[in-house]
């Protein structure tokens, strides 16, 4: 599967604006230069001159770093008397030509009512600490401070908009048909892979029994880690159900019912997906032929929960959840937030977040089936820690709220030790269970959420405050780990049996994203007080890119993992972030200043490894591909190097998007942030001194969603390869 081709669409009439409120739209940033000069000759003066961009600041402006508007005289030394001067270096190619001021007459008005109208303006202005010689960016409607961290997306969106557009022209029509654009998909799948057509008459192409239990083991083993919510041998009884009827030519659902038949083919669907992954890397048409037949058992999966009929089940909100986990891990990420959506409504609908009926028990009602019960219990929480997770990467609202739910966590008890009256007696001596990750998965999520409410509200919050609440829930992450069971804590997962490696893996980097999450905002402070904070989260993100450098070494199964690959994506963000704070302060590239100094080199370096293994993990899908170009651009100002996409598609037919020592550079003709962000004097590169100086904490949820942005204003042209 190639990469999703983007290319920008430009409004076709500029968005109005007031001088209150500076707002274009997000595709004007994107439109070509020459047209924009044309629509802007076209527009009332007035109109022009508030849309102009200002990209060059006077000498006392500047020096000040000070809000200009790049006019000579400038406003500000009009109200001021004083004389405005353009003479400083710039850094930044051609400098530009001040323009005249549009008033003649107020160049020499230095009253005091002048003055003070300057004055009441500066003070509604925001501050403006950033070098004013970079101007300003429009995101989504918005105008950005150029070291806001959107900045760095807008740069990243720009980059990727320009080279999808150059691919999509170099496309051949002869192997490959383009699909109608994201206007054309339905709401529910639009920039998704598209799924093959199906019906209820499209023939199911099972395995042979062997290779079938092989994948449900696989399904069990190593796909769902932590996401339990089936009972084993309950799936593989209605397993042998589904082969039967297959074998008689009876509908698949015969004697069992819709929600497991899905149930049965989503899991062998999402084990198949996995299994064919762990083969190695795949160009865009290898993948999309491995994929085949995994997405023919999920469509068919998908057909028999929507010929469902009654009232909901506990299998209905199973099946649905089955769908999500193989959604994502198809990167069809638009179809499943909306099949999670549907899934939720269910679990809410079925009382899934309460405890049972404690007045039934009381009252000496029908005791409930312990399997269902549990597996009830199970499903719910992992809906719960999804709706967590799935909320931080889309930063969208969660459905979930904990004052609503009293649902205790499930039994330790393992799925062969349980029947429908209760736990087997055999299993007072257990030391460990696979339920235990589920539970601590489900109580970290918790804990990511309050940080998600708390520490990031979009609320007008002071920084104390925000530092107190992660401060305090700093220490109920500690309090987490410190409870986890060895087996998931404290033993090496190396040294644990594959299904709990996994686990143990799984909470590990769960571990490192919670500390990463709470305690970021600290990365840009200079209060020593806060210097322990910051040191825990370079030391969370080292841990996420060591175990994700061993994971990449062991196979190629780590590219089957969507969540592995954000987690790997906020933690490289974390160390760029922190690069540029270090070079800001000791003003010396890492490589010479000594033990710390190559602590940070071999740090960079791990990075530079790990951003390789995530360009290959996602290069052919999308829209995870675009974590690697949004990485480029941090890359890129915090070791001082011009960005560039090296040419590396190969055997394997992979668009590597990673930069790497020796690969040879194509040129987009897109000026890289870092050309912008470093001067190069005298042999030394020295860092813009202002960088991120603008850096809000709630931009890093603007980060975190940046592959996900909703409502970008992107017509998505997406080629996908013919599958014959």
């Amino acid at each position: 599967m190639p990469p999703t081709r983007l290319s920008s669409a430009a409004g076709d009439h500029p968005s109005s604006m007031s001088p209150g409120h500076r707002r274009r739209s997000f595709a004007s940033a994107f439109s070509d230069p020459s047209s924009a000069d044309l629509q802007h000759e076209s527009q009332p003066a007035s109109a022009s001159k508030i849309a102009r961009k200002v990209s060059r600041a006077c000498d006392f402006c500047k020096a000040r770093k000070a809000k200009c508007n790049g006019e000579k005289p400038c406003n500000k030394c009009v109200a001021k008397s004083r004389a405005c001067q353009y003479n400083a270096k710039y850094t930044r190619g051609r400098p530009p030509t001040p323009p005249p001021s549009a008033t003649p007459a107020a160049q020499h008005d230095g009253s005091a009512t002048g003055a003070a109208d300057m004055s009441q303006q500066q003070s509604v202005a925001p501050s403006g600490r950033a070098s004013p010689e970079l101007g300003m960016a429009e995101i989504q409607g918005q105008v950005f401070d150029p070291t806001s961290g959107l900045t760095f997306l807008h740069r990243a969106w720009k980059r990727l908009s320009a080279q999808d557009a150059r691919n999509q022209t170099e496309q051949t029509m002869s192997d490959a048909v383009v699909r109608p654009s994201v206007e054309n998909q339905p709401v529910t799948m639009a920039g998704d892979r598209p799924l093959p057509e199906s019906n209820d008459h499209t023939p199911i192409r099972l395995r042979s029994p062997p290779e079938n239990r092989r994948l449900l083991d696989l399904y069990f083993e190593f796909c769902v880690a932590t996401y339990r919510i089936l009972h084993r041998p309950s799936v593989e009884k209605w397993l042998s159900v589904v082969e039967q009827n297959t074998d008689v030519n009876q509908p698949v659902w015969y004697g069992i019912g819709h929600a497991r038949a899905a149930i049965v083919l989503a899991c062998l669907a999402l084990a198949t997906c996995h299994d064919e992954k762990s083969k190695g890397y795949f160009s865009a048409d290898d993948e999309a032929h491995a994929l085949q037949r995994s997405d023919e058992l999920f469509t068919v999966s998908s057909l028999l929960v929507d010929a469902e009929t009654g009232y909901p089940k506990l299998e209905s909100a199973q099946a649905r959840l089955v769908h999500v986990l193989y959604l994502l891990t198809t990167s069809r990420f638009n179809k499943s937030w909306y099949v999670f959506g549907s899934a939720l409504q269910i679990i809410s609908a079925l009382g899934m977040h309460r405890r049972e009926n404690a007045k039934k028990r009381r009252h000496g009602g029908p005791r409930s089936d312990y399997i269902q019960s549990q597996c009830r219990m199970r499903t719910f929480w992992t809906a719960y820690v999804l709706d967590n997770y799935l909320g931080v990467v889309f930063r969208r609202p969660r459905h979930f709220h904990d004052e609503d739910i009293d649902q205790d966590f499930p039994d330790r008890v393992n799925d062969e030790d349980m029947t429908t009256s209760g736990p087997s007696e055999a299993l007072e001596c257990q030391e460990d269970c696979h339920i235990d990750a589920l539970s601590f998965h489900a109580k970290i999520a918790r804990i990511i959420g309050t940080i998600s409410r708390e520490v990031y509200t979009i609320r007008d919050t002071a920084h104390a405050e925000r530092a107190s609440a992660a401060n305090r829930l700093i220490q109920n992450i500690q309090s987490w780990f410190e409870s986890l069971p060895l087996h998931l804590g404290s033993i090496r997962p190396s040294m644990l049996i594959p299904s709990y490696r996994r686990q143990a893996t799984v909470l590990k980097l769960a571990h490192s994203h919670a500390i990463m999450h709470a305690s970021r905002l600290f990365l840009l402070s200079n209060d020593p007080s806060e210097r322990s904070h910051s040191d825990n989260c370079i030391a969370a993100a080292r841990t996420v890119l060591e175990t994700v450098d061993r994971m990449a070494k062991e196979g190629p199964i780590f590219h089957a993992f969507w969540w592995t690959h954000y987690v790997t994506f906020c933690a490289l963000v974390v160390v760029y972030v922190w690069e540029i704070q270090q070079r800001k302060m000791s003003k010396q590239p890492a490589e010479t200043t000594g033990i710390a100094g190559r602590s940070r080199q071999r740090l960079l370096q791990l990075a530079d490894k790990c951003q390789t293994h995530l360009a290959r993990a996602t290069a052919t899908n999308s829209p995870s591909r675009r974590y690697a170009v949004i990485l480029e651009e941090f890359r890129g100002a915090a070791t001082g190097q011009a960005t560039a996409r090296p040419d590396v598609t190969g055997a394997n037919g992979l668009d590597q998007l990673a930069p790497r020592s020796g690969d040879h550079i194509v040129d987009d003709g897109m000026p890289s942030e870092a050309e912008g962000m470093w001067d190069y004097e005298g042999g030394m590169a020295t860092l813009d001194p202002y960088l991120l100086d603008e850096w809000q904490t709630t931009d890093w949820l603007d980060l975190d969603s940046s592959a996900f942005w909703p409502n970008l204003q992107f017509d998505e042209s997406i080629v996908w390869p013919e599958i014959g």
